[in-house]
């Protein structure tokens, strides 16, 4: 992760921007849905992705608390990926030593 931004809006809310250093796997945008819906305080919104950029838009509450859990989330979700067998943070799509072998 290269950056985050959290910026109120108009309307009351909070909107959060995360710069990643890599466009993210499928697997990693898949756990991060999954760590926002069990997030009691996230479970509202639903992350956009737009290449290396993920947005959150329409937080309630503080915008310092919203930005931690964000957070969590992107923490929870690169656990959640390397959980799963993929990379535990954003990856670019490579071959493993195991295909390069099989060439």
């Amino acid at each position: 992760m290269l950056r985050v931004e959290s910026m109120p809006l108009d309307c009351g809310s909070t909107a959060i921007v995360v710069e990643l250093d890599q466009v993210p796997s499928r697997a990693w945008t898949k756990s991060l849905k999954r760590a926002m819906q069990a997030d009691e305080g996230l479970d509202s919104t639903q992350p956009r992705f737009d290449g290396r950029f993920v947005y959150v838009v329409d937080l309630d509450g503080a915008q310092h608390r919203a930005e931690h859990r964000v957070l969590q989330a992107l923490s929870s979700a690169s656990a959640g990926a390397a959980d799963g067998g993929s990379a535990g943070r954003p990856t670019r799509g490579t071959r493993s030593a195991a295909a390069h072998a099989n060439r």
